[in-house]
Order: structure tokens, then sequence, then C-alpha cells
């Protein structure tokens, strides 16, 4: 697998970059024929090449699984504060949080995320369908 090649399925064109996670783990980044994408960012630990990745993304989908930094050793994931910190600075549009813990009140974590954002965020559900 060559993470720098894109993958065309259907009408939409699928891109890819590596983020640091305790495993290889990759972003992922839909566009389809109009223009329009959406990034699913992974599970990562703060970064900036999930940053440029998702510059102008119409729709960001972003880990928010701590209630703050992991303390010791390399850290995997994000609080919903860098989540919304990442978002903002990516320009995204509009902001999904997922991977959240469930020891964490999600909307604790919407409001932690709203506030380094920016803007409003919604929480990722499942069946939820988002129309770019």
């Amino acid at each position: 697998y060559d993470p720098d090649k894109t993958l065309q399925v259907g009408p939409m064109t699928l891109s890819f970059q590596a983020v640091p996670h305790y495993i290889p783990t990759w972003a992922i980044k839909f566009v389809n024929d109009e223009g329009s994408n959406f990034v699913f960012g992974a599970d990562h630990r703060p970064n900036d090449e999930i940053v440029e990745f998702a510059t102008d993304a119409d729709l960001l989908i972003m880990e928010a699984t701590l209630p703050r930094p992991e303390r010791a050793g390399d850290r995997g994931h994000m609080t919903p504060d860098e989540a919304g910190e990442h978002a903002n600075r990516a320009g995204a549009k509009r902001l999904v949080l997922t991977h959240i813990s469930d020891e964490l009140d999600q909307l604790w974590a919407k409001t932690e995320a709203e506030e380094s954002y920016g803007g409003p965020v919604a929480v990722a559900a499942e069946g939820a369908v988002y129309v770019l």
C-alpha cells in the first residue's frame, strides 16, 4: 500500500495522510466530483500534518478521546479542546467529534471543542447523515 497514491471510488477520490498514533494510522480525505470534501482524522495525537491535510475541509471528523492529555509516554489521542483547535487552524467549515471516551460527558466535550474551534460542533452519532 502506498499512502501517497489516491484511489478513485465511483465519484469520490480518496487520499491518505499518515498521522501519529501507537500503530500505523492514516487520515482519509474524500473529495466528490464537485470538489466538496470531508476528512476523517482517525486516531492520532496533536500534529501539524492533520491540520495541513484538512485545510478548508467542508466537514472534518476528529477524534476527541481524552479529558486531558496523557501524562506520560507517547500520545495517541486528543482532547476535545485539541480537536477544536486543530479544526480552527485547518479552517474547517464544520466539525464533528468522534471517538469520545464513554467516561466523558458528550455535552462537556462538545462545549470544550466549540470554545477552541470558534463555532458549532456536532457529536457523531450512530446513523447520523452529514450532507456536503
